[in-house]
């Protein structure tokens, strides 16, 4: 009878334990039905993206070529001695004009474009060390005091022109948000994050800080917070693009009245 008493208790134990299996199955069968789902959301969204970039690619190029006309013709008008003062800074007007232009358009090209990057192992800190060198003059312009804690960090595999633009990006935005001066500190470490080795590059600025209404739209196209709404907004959005296709990832922490701090995380390859 004991035997037969343990030969039950086993039974019972198998039946709750397929019940379990059944039970999680079950759930596991909802999980992948829901990211299936999922899955096809953000790839109907993808294709969109996908077509509005190429759709937008063609209208850039396609407006490129007549402002191009349009800038070389003002400043061959510009040299003719018959021009008067009030003409000659009409022509002043149109040529800056049509120059911010193709600067927009060169930058929605290349936010619409799927990137193509030349790697090469490279030292994040000269890159740095250039872009520094390039706003050295604006930094005294406006008091920016530029304090920088390069750190011995590997060599990484990267597209220097493409990386450098992305730093350029967040150096000038960092600019704009301290026009009454401030305090502008990079860093460079090597991290370890989600169990992966990277690269960082810490942009920190004294300025007015980012709004948590904002916040949630600084990566979108085209979306400035700057008051002189020349910018095409689309600076966050390519160096975020830049850095995602290096295989990174980009953090943000901002305080109203405080700063930002904005950091680039560029994988660690040894090829």
């Amino acid at each position: 009878m004991k035997d037969s008493y343990k030969t039950k208790e086993q039974l019972i134990h198998e039946i709750k334990q397929l019940r379990k299996e059944i039970s999680d199955l079950n759930i596991s069968k909802r999980k992948l039905k829901t990211d299936q789902k999922k899955f096809q959301k953000q790839l109907i969204e993808y294709e969109k993206l996908s077509a509005l970039g190429r759709l937008t690619a063609n209208v850039a190029h396609e407006i490129r070529n007549p402002i191009t006309v349009i800038g070389g013709f003002s400043n061959k008008v510009k040299e003719s001695s018959s021009l008067g003062t009030n003409e000659r800074e009409l022509i002043d007007i149109i040529s800056l004009e049509a120059k911010r232009l193709e600067e927009i358009l060169r930058e929605v090209l290349i936010f619409s474009n799927r990137p193509f990057f030349r790697k090469e192992k490279c030292d994040i800190n000269k890159i740095i060390f250039e872009s520094l060198n390039f706003y050295k003059d604006i930094f005294e312009k406006v008091s920016i005091t530029v304090k920088t804690e390069l750190n011995d960090v590997a060599l990484i595999y990267i597209d220097k022109r493409q990386v450098k633009e992305g730093i350029d990006n967040l150096i000038s935005n960092a600019i704009d948000a301290m026009p009454d001066g401030g305090i502008l500190t990079i860093t460079t470490q090597d991290k370890v994050s989600r169990g992966k080795s990277y690269v960082t590059v810490k942009i920190t600025d004294t300025g007015a800080g980012i709004s948590e209404e904002n916040m949630l739209m600084i990566f979108e196209p085209f979306f400035t917070t700057k008051v002189t709404k020349k910018e095409t907004g689309l600076g966050l959005s390519i160096t975020k693009k830049i850095v995602e296709g290096h295989g990174g990832f980009m953090k943000v922490d901002s305080k109203v009245g405080k700063g930002s701090a904005f950091t680039l995380y560029f994988p660690y390859r040894a090829q």
